[in-house]
């Protein structure tokens, strides 16, 4: 295993040096690279954005929007403020910082879910009109803890029953402040919280979201890049939540790999592009 994740970081380390040597190149792979986060953590949940409604809905500028597609823009912007959100917080914890919090779990929901001051005004300035308060109330019931034991869903593994949620996420919040948990490699961090996450399933809609958002949010803290669990692993996704945390993390460790390849795959070809011209 100390092997593996050798080879990680030695990966990780060459794609930010690429980064780093090309500015220009490197801003514009950062921006397919989130466009395939968005695009592949919702295809992870059923869902399958068109290139059309990314470009709309991140690069406003470079195409028109269709009224229909405002659901899917609007989803997809909440969707990129919880990324935002957690570079941000990456960035002024940093290493020393693994534990997670309730707040940081309660804002991450809020964000995907749309829940909060700002995606509300944008909400409305796009819609054009105020939220009824049938809307209203039904958003502040999904803001907050699952209530049932859902019959029809996209995940089929054991989740906890509503009256443990709360305790049980309280447990899995202090154990990433303990010595043990803070002697993982990152990736192990990442990879034991999204389970235990997901054996949680805390929320209604978007527990899903959350849990990879955790994740990232660890390999961020780390100096990694995000985990990008491809689409076409969906089936191996849901799989690998019925089984034993080490059977996740071979998942999300092949995810990772696999992005860092392909970035490091860009660069590479770039440079030979560039050869052959010159």
């Amino acid at each position: 295993m100390k092997e593996r994740y050798q080879e990680i970081e030695e990966k990780n380390e060459a794609l930010r040096d690429y980064l780093g040597i090309y500015k220009e190149k490197g801003r514009e792979f950062l921006e397919r690279f989130e466009m395939s986060w968005l695009y592949h953590d919702a295809a992870l949940e059923g869902t399958v954005y068109t290139q059309q409604e990314l470009i709309a809905a991140l690069f406003p500028e470079r195409a028109s929007m269709d009224p229909a597609m405002i659901p899917v823009v609007l989803e997809i912007r909440n969707q990129r403020a919880a990324c935002d959100f957690i570079r941000e917080e990456a960035t002024s914890t940093g290493k020393k910082q693994a534990q997670l919090t309730l707040t940081t779990i309660k804002r991450i929901h809020d964000l995907l879910c749309g829940n909060t001051p700002e995606a509300q005004q944008a909400r409305a300035a796009i819609e054009r009109r105020e939220r009824t308060e049938k809307e209203l109330a039904k958003e502040r019931d999904r803001s907050g803890y699952r209530k049932d034991m859902p019959l029809h869903r996209t995940y089929f593994h054991e989740i906890a029953q509503p009256a443990k949620i709360q305790p049980m996420l309280e447990k899995l919040v202090d154990y990433t402040a303990g010595a043990e948990f803070r002697e993982y490699h990152p990736v192990k961090q990442a990879a034991v919280v999204q389970h235990r996450f997901m054996q949680i399933f805390p929320f209604t809609e978007n527990s899903g979201k959350v849990g990879r958002t955790l994740s990232n949010l660890l390999l961020l803290r780390n100096g990694y890049m995000p985990a990008i669990i491809h689409s076409i692993d969906r089936q191996r996704y849901y799989e690998s939540l019925r089984g034993a945390e080490a059977g996740f993390r071979a998942l999300l460790m092949d995810a990772i790999e696999n992005s860092l390849d392909n970035g490091v795959k860009y660069f590479k070809d770039m440079g030979r592009r560039f050869k052959a011209i010159n």
